[in-house]
């Protein structure tokens, strides 16, 4: 009798740990990825031209020629950026002001992919195209994730 009773409870805590679901991990943010936000706002434009370009080197295994193309085109996107932060209104702009960034925004991305096409290799350019499609696949995840714990609490 003592033997059924403890065969019984050890069959039922295993069946209940396997109906469980298992837990599955989502990638959280990285803690200190707003420090390093900051710590980019506060780069000069050369600074942050210069580690982009290494960075794409790093990952598109650029020729020298194409390295200071890349610098050259990425120094005055930079210069274009820190300009626009400077000149953002401090209040909340309306919805023509939004629409006017907007398409400011998709006219630079489209000259940057016409530049890019111009400098890098046809393999070169499909790589970058594939690493920009999943740097904006994983910022739309953050950005739900973010907003799913908001909603949570």
């Amino acid at each position: 009798m003592n033997y059924t009773l403890k065969f019984m409870t050890l069959l039922l805590g295993i069946s209940s740990f396997a109906q469980q679901q298992p837990q599955v991990k989502l990638l959280e943010p990285k803690k200190h990825s707003n420090e390093n936000m900051e710590k980019m706002k506060e780069m000069s434009p050369e600074q942050e031209a210069t580690l982009w370009t290494k960075k794409m080197t790093l990952e598109l295994d650029l020729n020298e020629t194409q390295q200071d193309q890349m610098y050259a085109l990425i120094l005055e996107k930079a210069k274009a950026k820190s300009q626009r932060f400077k000149n953002l209104p401090k209040e909340r702009p309306n919805e023509e002001q939004i629409f006017e960034m907007e398409v400011d925004r998709l006219d630079q991305k489209i000259a940057m992919k016409k530049a890019l096409k111009s400098i890098l290799t046809k393999k070169q350019f499909e790589r970058w195209e594939l690493i920009e499609k999943k740097k904006s696949l994983e910022t739309k995840m953050l950005k739900k994730r973010m907003i799913h714990k908001m909603k949570e609490k």
